[in-house]
């Protein structure tokens, strides 16, 4: 890997861990995504001539993209909401349900949070037209798993 796609990298995992450290920061949550929209642009320009079977042998960056939206829905979904359609999926804080026997997992703060929330923590979620409503730092967790393959 190129030290420019090494460097990219390194900000996506520290631009997570800040997004992690405040989950309810849309703004941090948006900013892992746009970089991570942005590395897979850098990586086909990095690989295409180098290494092309790494970029599955696609002509062009949209062919490339369209490859990866298949081998990893979370991808999919990060390229749509950062495309920022107005008929495409969005970051929304919302209300989700903690199950009792994930209490042990919360931080104290989420803990006290839903003792007078009827069991609901505040996250950022990634909302899609049709009903698709899933945690955003999920969806990132998995687009950045797929990532670090070409590791």
């Amino acid at each position: 890997m190129s030290q420019a796609l090494a460097g990219a990298f390194a900000q996506i995992e520290e631009a997570f861990a800040a997004a992690r450290a405040h989950p309810l920061s849309s703004r941090k949550t948006l900013l892992v995504a746009v970089l991570v929209d942005n590395v897979c642009d850098h990586a086909f320009e990095a690989l295409r001539w180098a290494a092309p079977a790494r970029v599955f042998h696609a002509e062009d960056v949209l062919a490339f993209r369209a490859r990866l939206r298949s081998e990893e829905p979370a991808l999919g979904l990060i390229f749509d909401l950062c495309a920022a359609a107005p008929d495409g999926p969005r970051l929304e804080t919302r209300a989700v349900a903690v199950p009792i026997e994930a209490y042990g997992r919360l931080s104290i703060e989420d803990f006290m949070v839903s003792l007078y929330n009827a069991n609901t923590v505040q996250r950022v979620m990634i909302v899609a037209p049709g009903g698709l409503a899933r945690l955003a730092h999920e969806v990132l967790s998995e687009a950045m798993a797929y990532l670090r393959t070409w590791e």
